[in-house]
């Protein structure tokens, strides 16, 4: 069976019996074989064909092979069972249950819904309601998981016994709202993600990608589900092993196991780690029962020129529990420590854990890492990058946008710091896992369920390793100064890059016509340029969104300040006979306001004009009350100080273009100059 732990630990009061131990077993290496549907050499004993037989011995096989851990083929029986017999709901939950369990999350919503739906409109099952809404979140319905995530919240009390299910319903409507942010976001995305190809991924399990060097890349991969049956007992054909390949240019030569004696018969092998120089190994050997139960523990092996000697299994394990996912690095004081993750908590969950490592190789008692990061839910396969001093892990007890999610965090003052989340593209709405990264190479890998990879049975079934390096892209910006009334360059004139949010000057050059400056991806920035006599040169820009090197380029104007000069401001609209400043006519006086900002010095007088129509009283009232309307906003709304704008309204009197043709009629196009909104510069603040 193929499974993956990750479920909060909250589930295991709400889920069928046989989930518990299920999800227990998939701590080990984050993969174990899904149940074979082929074999080779002796066969599994043959089962009639579901359509041939009842519904109640499909049901009868189905149990029979869910109770031996055959979830696939256990599936084919309770499907064609209800397909047979519609009224039989109670099997809707092994179904949904088996094709979660097999990372199936399309087939396993649709039959959540259908547990959900039996409720009515208001969660009763909150197994089925939970569960429904993970699925959705898994496979990337944000909105609708998040929606039913809330319709649960609304019913859950605060009691004992629902308090860990309500925490963990609050805390995936956070990861919905996280994943439409990120899934929403403009944001240049931090890294470039590539699925490798079959050289190394197969349609199978690989896992624990890592570089021994710049140019081998050693991973772990079991290349086939097939089962044999050797007396009464199932066995599997193949066991996972570890695997290297070289670079071959920007790809990979194909994949060979690992000579030595490291992997060893009717032994899981795999998750393997390095020492700086490649010459010792750290790696995890796992034993699988008959019911498909593992349990790893850590070894470790030294090259020589036969290849990977025999591993010695290391003190750090414990012989209750599972020890896997080396990984060397530094623990938040600095001390040279060996992480691994464990489910010897007896919480039904994995943790971090860390054992310092001695000069000599040895290793001193393993203890678990803080709360910031170990929680209630699962962390585990851990990375160290000594390039950054920062710790990589994967957790689905943080907020995430999906199961398993990749987080980092680095020490300060001898403690971790609150971890952050990676976002899009290397997690995903499904697991992400097994972050590694070789500063050498400028190249990481990851390994992912995500839709596109080499699956077998459903498109998120099965883990794949990808890719990636960091987007690095370099933005520039440059332009020239001119004079808007001389149509000439400016020369000896000050320019300000500043941060649009904060308002922070980051860096001022003194321009002789043109300016140059480096910039960030996804900043707001502003060019600003003061100069006596003169508006404010402005310009506002951002680097949001630009995925790749560019050089923007604007010319930064400056247009000399004439006192008492008229300055039209376009598209000011009320109303017919009315005053009120319509909504679409602000927008136009925040320019307005912003001129004011980024020139502090000016008082300016705010007129509005009329056509001749109507008398000339009437006229000089309305457009009287229309300038104050107009200032009202500025003051009251904007919070531009009221000693530095007056309203006047001048009616009729000041007419800019003929109101009627020379035969008397209509000039309409003349009337619609003349109904405008003006400012000019009366004045200096004092």
């Amino acid at each position: 069976m193929r499974v993956v732990f990750i479920l909060n630990t909250v589930l295991m009061k709400f889920r069928e019996s046989f989930l518990t131990t299920l999800f227990a077993v998939a701590v080990l290496f984050l993969f174990a074989a899904t149940d074979g549907t082929k074999s080779s050499g002796t066969k599994l004993k043959e089962l009639p064909e579901p359509s041939t037989i009842s519904w109640q011995k499909c049901v009868m096989i189905g149990n029979t092979l869910f109770d031996k851990g055959s979830l696939y083929n256990g599936l084919n029986y309770y499907t064609e069972a209800v397909k047979k017999n519609p009224k039989r709901t109670e099997l809707y939950l092994p179904i949904a249950d088996g094709n979660f369990a097999l990372r199936d999350y399309k087939s396993a919503n649709n039959y959540y819904k259908l547990l959900a739906e039996l409720d009515g409109d208001k969660p009763v099952n909150y197994y089925a309601w939970y569960q429904y809404a993970l699925t959705n979140k898994y496979i990337g319905n944000y909105e609708d998981a998040k929606a039913t995530f809330q319709q649960l919240s609304d019913v859950l009390t605060g009691n004992a016994e629902q308090a860990e299910l309500r925490r963990n319903t609050v805390r995936e409507l956070e990861g919905c709202e996280l994943g439409i942010q990120l899934r929403d976001s403009r944001k240049l995305k931090e890294y470039l993600v590539e699925h490798l190809d079959n050289n190394i991924n197969q349609p199978f399990t690989d896992y624990a990608p890592v570089l021994a060097d710049p140019n081998t890349l050693y991973f772990g991969a079991w290349v086939s589900d097939e089962v044999l049956l050797e007396g009464k007992t199932e066995k599997y054909a193949t066991f996972s092993r570890i695997y290297s390949a070289k670079r071959n240019g920007n790809t990979w030569t194909k994949a060979q196991e690992v000579t030595g004696a490291v992997d060893t018969v009717r032994f899981h092998t795999g998750n393997a780690t390095f020492t700086g120089d490649g010459k010792t190994m750290y790696y995890t050997q796992c034993f699988q029962d008959d019911k498909q139960r593992m349990r790893c523990s850590i070894y470790r092996s030294t090259w020589s020129d036969e290849g990977w000697a025999a591993g010695e299994r290391l003190s750090v394990n414990d012989s209750k529990a599972t020890t896997t996912q080396p990984a060397l690095g530094k623990d938040e004081s600095g001390r040279d420590v060996l992480y691994f993750a464990s489910d010897r908590n007896g919480k039904d969950n994995m943790d971090l854990f860390c054992a310092v490592l001695n000069k000599d190789g040895s290793l001193q008692e393993a203890k678990a890492l803080s709360a910031v990061i170990n929680t209630g839910g699962d962390e585990m396969t851990p990375f160290y990058d000594f390039s950054s001093n920062e710790l990589y892990f994967s957790s689905n007890g943080h907020v995430n946008i999906g199961g398993l999610d990749i987080y980092k965090t680095t020490a300060q003052n001898g403690a971790w710091q609150k971890p952050q989340h990676l976002g899009l593209p290397v997690n995903s709405s499904v697991d992400d896992m097994y972050y590694t990264w070789n500063d050498v190479a400028k190249t990481g890998f990851f390994v992912s369920n995500r839709p596109g990879g080499f699956g077998l049975k459903s498109e998120t079934c099965c883990d794949d390793i990808y890719r990636f390096r960091r987007n690095v892209v370099y933005i520039a910006v440059k332009g020239t100064l001119l004079d808007v009334d001389s149509n000439k360059a400016i020369t000896n004139q000050p320019i300000n890059l500043i941060d649009a949010e904060t308002g922070e000057v980051i860096k001022s050059v003194v321009s002789n016509g043109d300016f140059f400056f480096d910039l960030k991806p996804d900043t707001k920035y502003k060019l600003s340029g003061l100069r006596e006599g003169f508006f404010a040169a402005v310009q506002n820009f951002t680097t949001e969104g630009i995925a790749k090197s560019d050089t923007l380029s604007f010319v930064l104007s400056f247009q000399r300040m004439v006192k008492n000069k008229a300055y039209t401001l376009n598209n000011i609209y009320y109303d017919f006979d009315k005053s009120d400043l319509r909504e679409d006519s602000k927008a136009v006086l925040d320019t307005l306001f912003i001129l004011l900002q980024e020139n502090p010095s000016i008082v300016i007088e705010l007129s509005s004009h009329t056509d001749s129509k109507g008398s000339d009283k009437y006229n000089l009232d309305l457009s009287q009350k229309r300038a104050e309307s107009c200032v009202n906003y500025l003051v009251s709304e904007k919070g531009l100080p009221k000693e530095r704008i007056t309203a006047k309204g001048y009616g009729e009197s000041t007419p800019v273009a003929p109101n009627t043709n020379p035969d008397g009629s209509d000039n309409e196009a003349g009337r619609a100059k003349n109904r405008r909104t003006e400012f000019k510069i009366v004045g200096e603040v004092k």
